[in-house]
C-alpha cells in the first residue's frame, strides 16, 4: 500500500466515523478563516514548494511528516500523523512510513530513506485527498527534534552561524559576521521587537538549484558565501514553507527544564563558589528523586523524558526551596519567577487540543516575558535555538493555526516507545530485517477501523471521588507502608543521580567560567 492509499483510508475512515475534525488557519485578528473554496488538483508541472500551503480559504488536510532518530535499539523513523482527528498522537491512528536502524540520524542516510517515499508525499500534495465527497488539499507540517529538522533541510545544525530554521538570525555577535549581524540581528536580542526576515521556500529551491549548478562532486554548499548559502550547507530534501515547521513543543520541554534545573547549579557557582556548586547539584538531584519522583532516564541518554519534565515544571516549588539560604533574596525571587513563568508556557505549548484566543495572547506575552527575563537576571546565559523559537516563532505559530501540542513530536516518540518494548518481538538476523519485520507487520495491522480510530470513554469519576480525605488513607504516600522498591534498584538510582548531578555541574561551571572569561576580556 503506498503513503497515498494509507492516508486516504485513515481519512475515509474518519469521515465515515464522523471523527473528521475541521481545522481552520487564523488571521491576523485570531479569528478562524473559512474554507470555502474546493482544491483542483494540479499538474505534476504545476507543483511547486507552495504547494503544500494552499490558501487559507482552500479546504484542506493537515497531515505531519516527522523523521527522528532514538529508542533501544537505535533507529530511525519517518511517521505521517493526521491533524484532524480528536487524538492525532494516538499509535493507531498514525502511520509509520519506514524504520531503518542508525546511529546518527545523518544526512545520506536520511536522504535514502526518504527517497521513494519522498515522491509519494510530493504525489499527495499534487493530487490532494478526498473526505467527505470534496476533494482537499494537503498542509504539510514538518515535527521532528531539532537536528532532524536541520538534516531535512541540509542545515548545518544549531550550532551553525544562522541557527534558526524559521529565520536569519545569527548567532551571537562576532566581528566575522558583523555585517550579517547588523543586518539580520542576532539571537540574544530578546528586547527589541524582531526585524530578522523570515526563512522562505524559495531560498530552499535556490539552495537546490544552486547545488546543481555551482556545487562540484563531494563539495558542500559551506563552500558558497554565508550570505548566500545561509547555514544551508546541503541541498534540502524537502522544500516548502518554513512558517510550517512545528515549533518542536516536546523537545523544547526536554531542553529548557534541565536548563532551569542547571541555572540553579549556576547561581550557585556565582554566588558561593565550585564547590558549593558541586555539592548543591547532587543535593538536587536527591531532591528530583526523594521529593519529586522523578529520575534521569538511563535509556533516554541519562536525562530527563517528557513526562517527566512535566512534573519538575509543576513541583518546581520543591526545586526552589533548595535555593532558600545559599542565594541572595532578589537572585532567589528571579529564579522562582522564571519556573511561574515556565510552568505556564509548557502547559500550553504541549497540550494537543486547539486554545482560545486570549491563552494565545497570554503565550505570546509570557514567552517574552520569559525569555527576557531569564536573560536580564541572569546575564551569562546565551540564547538557544530552542529558546529563540519559543520567543519568536512559537507564538506565531500558535496564532496561526490555533495549537502547539496538536502538530508536536509526541506521536513519533510514541513510536520510539513502542518499538523499545516489542522489538524482541521482531528480531531478525540483522537490524535491518528487524526494522523491515516492523515496518510489515504495522502496514498489515493498519486497517483503519472503528476500533482504533472511536474510543469509548469511560464516565468521569464525581470530584473529589478519587481524593484522598483521612488522615490514614492509604492512597496518602505519607501513609504507605515500607521504602519503596528494592535496596539495588534504589542504589542505582541515587547513583545515576550522582551521575546526572556531575554532568550539569561540568557543564554549568563551564558555562559561568565562559561568562567571566569573557566579560574581563570586554566581550560582554
Amino acid at each position: 500500500m503506498s503513503l497515498k492509499d494509507a492516508v486516504q483510508e485513515k481519512l475515509s475512515a474518519l469521515s465515515a466515523t464522523g471523527g473528521f475534525v475541521g481545522r481552520l488557519v487564523r488571521d491576523e485578528n485570531l479569528q478562524p478563516i473559512p474554507q470555502t473554496a474546493d482544491y483542483v488538483a494540479v499538474t505534476a508541472a504545476e507543483l511547486s514548494s507552495l504547494a503544500a500551503s494552499p490558501p487559507h480559504n482552500v479546504k484542506d488536510v493537515r497531515l505531519t511528516l516527522g523523521i527522528d532518530k532514538e529508542g533501544m535499539p537505535s533507529s530511525v523513523k519517518i511517521v505521517v500523523g493526521v491533524a484532524n482527528q480528536l487524538r492525532p498522537h494516538k499509535l493507531n491512528n498514525t502511520i509509520l512510513v519506514a524504520v531503518c536502524p542508525a546511529n546518527r540520524d545523518k544526512y545520506d542516510q536520511v536522504a535514502e530513506m526518504l527517497g521513494e517515499h519522498l515522491t509519494q508525499v510530493l504525489e499527495l500534495v499534487r493530487d490532494g485527498v478526498m473526505v467527505g465527497g470534496g476533494r482537499r488539499a494537503v498542509r504539510l507540517l514538518l515535527t521532528s527534534d531539532y537536528e532532524a529538522l536541520c538534516t531535512l533541510h541540509g542545515h548545518k545544525g544549531p550550532s551553525a552561524t544562522m541557527p534558526c530554521l524559521m529565520c536569519y538570525a545569527t548567532k551571537a555577535p562576532s566581528m566575522t559576521h558583523s555585517g550579517l549581524d547588523s543586518l539580520f540581528g542576532t539571537l540574544q536580542d530578546v528586547e527589541a521587537p524582531s526585524t530578522t526576515p523570515l526563512r522562505t521556500s524559495s531560498h530552499l529551491d535556490q539552495m537546490v538549484l544552486a547545488n546543481a549548478l555551482h556545487v562540484g562532486p563531494g563539495e558542500q554548499m559551506a563552500n558558497l558565501p554565508q550570505a548566500g548559502h545561509r547555514s544551508i550547507e546541503r541541498p534540502p530534501l524537502l522544500c516548502i514553507d518554513p512558517l510550517q515547521i512545528v515549533p518542536i513543543p516536546l523537545h523544547s520541554t526536554m531542553g529548557i527544564t534541565p536548563r532551569l534545573l542547571r541555572l540553579a547549579v549556576e547561581l550557585i557557582v556565582s554566588c558561593r563558589g565550585r564547590a558549593a556548586g558541586l555539592a548543591y547539584a547532587e543535593g538536587l538531584a536527591e531532591t528530583l528523586r526523594c521529593v519529586v519522583r522523578v529520575r534521569p532516564a538511563p535509556y533516554h541518554g541519562g536525562v530527563f523524558i517528557g513526562r517527566d519534565c512535566h512534573t519538575i515544571a509543576e513541583s518546581s516549588d520543591a526545586v526552589c526551596r533548595t535555593l532558600l539560604g545559599l542565594v541572595p533574596e532578589k537572585g532567589h525571587a528571579a529564579y522562582r519567577r522564571l519556573w511561574v513563568l515556565w510552568r505556564k508556557l509548557v502547559r500550553t505549548m504541549n497540550r494537543a487540543a486547539e486554545v482560545e484566543m486570549g491563552e494565545a495572547k497570554d503565550f505570546r506575552s509570557t514567552a517574552h516575558l520569559f525569555v527576557r527575563h531569564l536573560k536580564h537576571n541572569f546575564p551569562w546565559v546565551s540564547i538557544s535555538p530552542k529558546l529563540h523559537i519559543l520567543l519568536r516563532h512559537a507564538p506565531d505559530f500558535l496564532d496561526r493555526f490555533g495549537s502547539i501540542g496538536l502538530y508536536g513530536e509526541q506521536a513519533i516518540e510514541a513510536w520510539h516507545g513502542y518499538y523499545n518494548q516489542i522489538s524482541a518481538k521482531y528480531a531478525a538476523g540483522t537490524e535491518v530485517d528487524a526494522c523491515a519485520n516492523l515496518a510489515r507487520a504495522m502496514a498489515i495491522a493498519r486497517d483503519a477501523s472503528d476500533s482504533n480510530l472511536v474510543t469509548t470513554l469511560r464516565r468521569p469519576a464525581e470530584v473529589g471521588a478519587r481524593r484522598a480525605r483521612k488522615d490514614g488513607d492509604g492512597r496518602l504516600r505519607v501513609n504507605k507502608g515500607g521504602v519503596g522498591g528494592c535496596r539495588e534498584a534504589r542504589q542505582k538510582a541515587i547513583q545515576k543521580g550522582r551521575q546526572w548531578a556531575q554532568s550539569i555541574f561540568r557543564e554549568g561551571d563551564r558555562t559561568f567560567a565562559t561568562f567571566l572569561t569573557r566579560l574581563a576580556s570586554g566581550e560582554d
